[in-house]
């Protein structure tokens, strides 16, 4: 593949597989993520683990978490021989959501009570 040329990419996740995409091979990292983020399916297995934001996406190649800063072509020795029909696949993980701490958890809860929700958990 000569400079300028284009890359399909697959990723996959617990759920399923999205894609295959076609990317130019100056696409950055963080343009994938954006994909993912964009094409994420909002039922089924999906649905249980949806990122809250494309900073949340990890990809993996090749054992190896990809940096948003740097361009889909810096990566083209782990993806192997690529030819024209060549799908390349990348892991997805998600970052997972930080846990409410004790002081959120007061928040979302006077929240509630403003909703008007009459339930307390002491």
């Amino acid at each position: 593949m000569d400079d300028g040329d284009s890359i399909n990419v697959k990723f996959r996740h617990t759920a399923g597989d999205l894609g295959p995409f076609t990317f130019s091979e100056s696409s950055s990292v963080l343009a994938l993520k954006d994909k993912v983020f964009a094409e994420w399916p909002k039922d089924g297995l999906w649905s249980k683990e949806p990122p809250g934001q494309p900073a949340d996406v990890r990809l993996i190649l090749s054992g190896k978490f990809l940096d948003s800063t740097r361009q889909l072509k810096e990566y083209k020795r782990d993806m192997g021989e690529l030819k024209a029909d060549t799908v390349v696949t990348m892991l997805v993980h998600i970052r997972p959501q930080p846990a409410p701490t004790k002081q959120q958890g007061t928040q979302t809860l006077q929240k509630q009570e403003q909703k008007g929700c009459g339930c307390i958990i002491c």
